[in-house]
């Protein structure tokens, strides 16, 4: 576990070592967007570390996107005369 949090933190701080010049200049909409990429990357993270029965992506996905691709199905659906 110790090198999974090693990796991760040498990733993080790369990430933000190279990206830190072009942040300040950067206006607050990319910034809300590279901040919000880095909390998703963070939550995942924090999944792959400690293992827990967090809801991954596709679990989150699927309770968000289910039902209205069901109703799309249905819709576009044609029954037979």
């Amino acid at each position: 576990m110790l090198e999974k949090i090693i990796v991760l933190m040498i990733s993080y701080v790369l990430a933000l070592v190279t990206d830190i010049h072009n942040l300040r200049d950067a206006q607050i909409r990319p910034k809300i967007i590279y901040f919000g990429i880095i909390a998703i990357s963070l939550y995942l993270s924090t999944d792959y570390l400690i293992k827990p029965e967090l809801p991954d992506i596709h679990t989150l996905v699927d309770l968000t996107l289910t039902r209205p691709a069901k109703m799309i199905v249905e819709f576009l659906t044609v029954k037979p005369i």
